[in-house]
């Protein structure tokens, strides 16, 4: 575990450094001029130079990134040219609400896919099964973007039943938080349940073809017992670690989905900067997402490694 752990964490600092080069050059590519982007409609060649010179858009790439690489490690990720606010102030407020998608994404992933998948697999080759396939086809088509808009026509515009969009901190009100939350959840988490679905069928399917389950049958177990205390422990063991994955997708697939609920959350927050030319804010939004992706990522492999006794030595 310890030799895991230490291999993982080596090849962490070396693919943040990566991203980091990688997110900070392809915004160069960008078309436009920042500084004419922040220098209003006027335009003024003066206010224009003082802006190349304050934010050194006149310096060399790699000084550049020399520059802001050297405040990152010092903890300052900069200063928002569009707000005027401390990136890391807001990096604070808005990692919050995108992580409590995220985890509501994922609890409607599991309480649709898990049923679903262990259904199917028990049901193979019925209508059952084949229900469940079209339903994780439709799941992993269907645009989320489309799907929000579509939810928002149904039970915000014809039904009146939920909000179009907006959020509310859970700290003013729970209820209203979790009303506000609902349809981006169920938008992010279809596509998330399709693929629970699909690995927890085929994971069922292959946990009742092993011996331990013939033996069960043989002794005369009753077949729910069978299916919830022998096959079904063994088939979620990588259905954990996709559930780790999934979530760092989650955070990090979630732009469309708050920009077409207006959630101020990450996704939001990288969309305005990209279109303001706040190259900073992209920055430390990329790189952040890209952490909390890798530290799940590590947290599936060792997750792996404790569930599954044969990987421990």
């Amino acid at each position: 575990m310890k030799t895991l752990l230490l291999r993982r964490l080596a090849v962490l600092l070396p693919t943040l450094l990566l991203v980091s080069m990688m997110v900070f050059g392809l915004q160069k590519l960008l078309p436009g001029d920042p500084a004419l982007a922040l220098a209003g409609e006027e335009r003024n060649p003066e206010v224009v130079a003082y802006l190349r010179q304050k934010y050194r858009f006149n310096d060399p790439i790699p000084v550049q990134y020399a520059v802001w690489l050297k405040a990152l490690v010092h903890g300052d990720f900069g200063t928002s040219v569009r707000t005027r606010l401390p990136i890391g102030t807001m990096l604070v407020e808005k990692l919050p609400v995108t992580i409590e998608l995220a985890i509501l994404s994922m609890l409607v992933a599991l309480l649709v896919g898990l049923p679903i998948g262990i259904l199917a697999a028990l049901g193979r080759g019925t209508p059952l099964d084949y229900g469940a396939s079209l339903f994780g086809l439709a799941g992993l088509s269907i645009p989320h973007f489309w799907l929000g808009i579509m939810l928002i026509l149904l039970f915000s515009v014809n039904l009146g039943w939920l909000p179009a969009g907006g959020f509310v901190p859970p700290l003013e009100s729970i209820g209203r938080n979790l009303i506000s939350m609902l349809m981006p959840a169920l938008v992010l988490g279809t596509g998330t349940a399709a693929i629970v679905m699909r690995h927890v069928r085929g994971a069922m399917i292959e946990a009742m073809k092993q011996d331990y389950v013939r033996t069960a049958r043989a002794k005369g177990v009753r077949e729910r017992t069978i299916v919830l205390r022998h096959a079904l422990p063994n088939a979620l063991i990588p259905v954990v670690t996709l559930g780790t994955l999934q979530f760092g997708e989650l955070l990090a697939g979630a732009v469309l989905t708050e920009q077409v609920f207006s959630i101020p959350g990450f996704g939001k927050m990288v969309v305005d900067g990209v279109f303001s030319r706040d190259y900073a804010v992209v920055q430390a939004v990329v790189l952040c997402t890209a952490a909390v992706f890798l530290l799940m990522s590590l947290i599936a492999d060792v997750a792996y490694v404790l569930l599954n006794p044969r990987l421990r030595s």
